[in-house]
This record gives structure tokens, sequence and C-alpha cells, in this order.
């Protein structure tokens, strides 16, 4: 049997698993035509896999308040879209599958596949590296994937209630005939900075120049610091990113950037450190739409000879202006991980521990290669927590349509910032209140009935 076939039948065979009713597959005895994959290539290829471990939920995107839309044009869209857009607590009506949740756990089953399969399989000497680079993009991937589970269906971290609230199931084998129950934040974040962690012992110090969906030692690093800041742990997220930035911390100057063209970025643009994108379901998230306006205030709080203005934005429909294709190149919005976030992260990590001035050097170290060339004058505060202020208010505008607004709106409000969000289509007013049940997306139906799992109020 060919490399190729093997990989179909895998595919098939974790699709059914996670795309369709587990108990009635499960009485059939799998097809012996089965084969894992177990060699190093064959272990390499389904990580490499970019159909799958390349793309990152949409759900938080779409409630976000980055965007708007008129009446008419909600209404022509699917349930989801258009329910996600007005918080609904019937959020998916009748559709069972939703890829939000189904794909991040498809990207863990692959990543428990290799792990088993490594620990079968011990390295030669002249295997090692390649042994333990794989095994250090399968922790990095699942790590990756729950990280995500965790930031759409389990609340804000909070170090008061951590061991009580539930988080989402941790799945580490490969055991589909197991039921498991739903962990707590705690242990959820417990388990991802572990995988994390193990990861950075085992990857490479390099980012690959080409091949961006191949995670390194610096992405692990950077998805440390994303996670220790969702978490409150500021000192961790520092040092985290410290690392990061040691070993790659490549900034682009944007006045090499062309501001007219419709994709100013390609798949592999040099500040990005692992690519990822927004699933592909869901065309409100398409940068090619001419129904999705950018929000108006936001758009507004670029300066004149601030590049990301042109850069990040284009003109929609009329004077309404919409988003450009941003660090994928492509039509989907970058969810993975780049230097520009990074700095931001230390920049807010250091605000948050007494080191403000310092944090406002990294933030004008950033901006200073976002501004049209002799026009910037670094940003200056007053105190720690005017830095916190200047810093978050550049990280919406630099991380604009990645996918970060969503899951900041709840760290935020959880700190106390108390932000409402509002939609208004026709005479209706929608309203979403600091802290609602509604930050927290529901766990698809056929989930809760073949497993048994709790669901989150909505």
């Amino acid at each position: 049997m060919t490399t190729h076939k093997k990989f179909l039948y895998l595919s098939l065979f974790c699709w059914v698993l996670t795309g369709c009713d587990k108990d009635a597959f499960l009485d059939k005895k799998p097809n012996t035509a089965i084969i894992i994959p177990s060699t190093l290539p064959e272990l390499r290829s389904l990580l490499d896999n970019t159909q799958v471990f390349t793309y990152s939920p949409g759900l938080g995107e779409m409630g976000s308040d980055d965007y708007y839309m008129t009446e008419t044009n909600w209404q022509a869209l699917p349930f989801v879209e258009r329910s996600s857009y007005t918080w609904e607590s019937d959020l998916y009506g009748s559709q069972l599958n939703i890829t939000d949740w189904t794909l991040p756990h498809q990207q863990i089953l692959y990543a428990n596949i290799v792990l088993e399969q490594l620990e079968k399989n011990q390295p030669t000497a002249a295997s090692k590296t390649e042994w333990n680079n794989i095994k250090g993009s399968a922790f990095f991937l699942r790590g990756f994937a729950m990280s995500n589970l965790v930031q759409h269906f389990a609340a804000a971290f909070d170090s008061t209630s951590m061991t009580t609230t539930a988080g989402i199931p941790i799945r580490r084998n490969t055991n589909v005939h197991e039921n498991v129950p739903r962990s707590s934040i705690k242990e959820c974040y417990d388990s991802i900075f572990a995988d994390l962690i193990r990861a950075t012992s085992l990857l490479s110090d390099a980012v690959p120049p080409i091949a961006k969906n191949r995670p390194s030692k610096p992405a692990a690093f950077a998805q440390l610091a994303r996670m220790s800041i969702a978490s409150g742990q500021y000192e961790k997220a520092r040092t985290y990113a410290d690392s990061c930035l040691g070993l790659y911390n490549y900034l682009t100057d944007y006045n090499t950037v062309s501001t007219t063209a419709v994709s100013p970025f390609d798949r592999s643009h040099a500040e990005t450190i692992y690519f990822s994108q927004a699933i592909s379901e869901y065309a409100v998230l398409f940068t090619t739409s001419t129904t999705v306006f950018a929000d108006t205030t936001l758009y507004r709080s670029y300066a004149t000879n601030d590049l990301r203005r042109s850069i990040f934005f284009r003109v929609a429909s009329g004077s309404n202006m919409g988003f450009k294709r941003g660090y994928t190149g492509t039509v989907l919005p970058f969810t993975g991980i780049a230097t520009d976030e990074v700095w931001l992260i230390r920049a807010e990590a250091l605000a948050k521990t007494g080191q403000w001035q310092a944090g406002m050097a990294d933030l004008n170290n950033l901006l200073q290669k976002r501004w049209r060339s002799g026009t910037f004058t670094p940003l200056t505060a007053i105190n720690a927590t005017d830095a916190l202020e200047k810093i978050r208010v550049e990280r919406r505008k630099e991380l604009v349509w990645r996918g970060h607004r969503w899951p900041d709106l709840k760290r935020y409000n959880k700190e106390g910032a108390n932000i409402t969000l509002n939609r208004k289509l026709g005479s209706q007013t929608y309203t979403l209140l600091p802290g609602a049940n509604k930050y927290i997306f529901a766990i698809p139906a056929n989930e809760i009935s073949m497993s048994g799992i709790i669901q989150n109020p909505r």
C-alpha cells in the first residue's frame, strides 16, 4: 500500500471518529486495511497535513466587535453566522457538525497517534534529532489545539475558581471507546503548559523560513507567553516572551510593504513564527467580503501616517471599509503566531509587573516600524495604568482580524474592564454584557449526546 493511501485511510478513519456517531461506528470493527503511520517520514507527513493543522476556530472572531453589517446583509447569512453576530442562545440550530469543536479534536487525535507511535518506535542515534522534532511538534500541536478549545468553549481563566470551573475534556490517548469528562480550567491550562514546555525541549531553535506550519522552539515559547497572559500569569508571560524573542524577534518595516496591494503579505511572511488561519466555513470572515465592514471607530483610531490604516484595510463598499488579506496571504484571517504579538505580550506583561517604562519601549519599537518614515513620535505614559491602556489600544489595532479580540474581551472583563458590546440591526439593538455566559460557546449537541459531558449554559 502506498504512503498516500495509508494517509487517505487514516484521514477517513479520523473523520468518521470526529464527525459521525461514534457509538454506532464502534459497534462495527474497523477495517483491517486501515494502517496507522509508524515510520518517521509517515509521522512527519501526518503532522504536515495542512488541511488539518493550519486551521483554528472562527466563532470568536465572528462574535467580536471588530466589524459590523447591515440588516439586509445579515439576514442573508447562514444560521450559525447570523446567530453568532447577535450572540443568540441557540447558536447552531439544527447543525450538528461544528468544525470549531471537531477540528481541534481531530488535531489532538492526530498528535496522540504520533506520540503513541513514537513511544513504540524508539530512535536510533542517526534519527534522534528528527524523532525529537516530530515529538516536540506533536506536543506543540496538541497544546495549540487545546488552547483554541479552552478559549472558545470555556470561561476566562479565574484563579479563584479555576479548580471548580469546567474546562474541556483532556484526551491523552487514541482510545475512542473512552468517554472523557470535562476537566477543570486549572487542569486544562496545566495540560497545555505541560505540552508546550515539553515542546521547547525537543524542537529546533530555528523558525522555518518557508514551512511555517512546522512548529519551532520560538513558536512554543510564544504560545506559552500567549496562554500565560490569558491566565493572568504576567511574570511567566514576560519570561516566555523573552525566550521567544531571544531566538527570533524580527519585525517588518511596513515602509517596505505595499499599501495598495490586495495581498500585502504572503504565507511565508518573515514575522510569522507559526502559521494558522481561521476555518474556511464562515464567509463572514473572508477578506474578499463586500458586506462585512471594519468597525468605524476602530478604523478611525489609526492616524493618517500609521501605515496599518492602508495595509490592513480596503474599501469594501461605498464609504465602508473592509479588511485586506493579512499574514496568511489568503482570504482567511491569520490565527497563528507572529513576532508582533510577542512584542505586545512582553510589553503588556512588563506594564503589569511594574516595569511599564520597559513596556513602553517595547511598544515603541514595534510602532516605529508601522508608521511612515520620519513621522512617528514615541508614545509616552505617566504611570503603569496609562502604559497598560496605551499598550492594549495598540494591541487591538495591531492584531485586528486575527482571532484575538474575543479572548481579550473575556480576560479584560474578568479583570473588571466592563466592556459592553452592542449590535444594531434596523430598530433592534443586541447587547452582550461583560462576563455573560454567551462569551462561552455551546458544545455541539451531538457531542453532548454521545459523551454525556455537561453543556455550557447560555
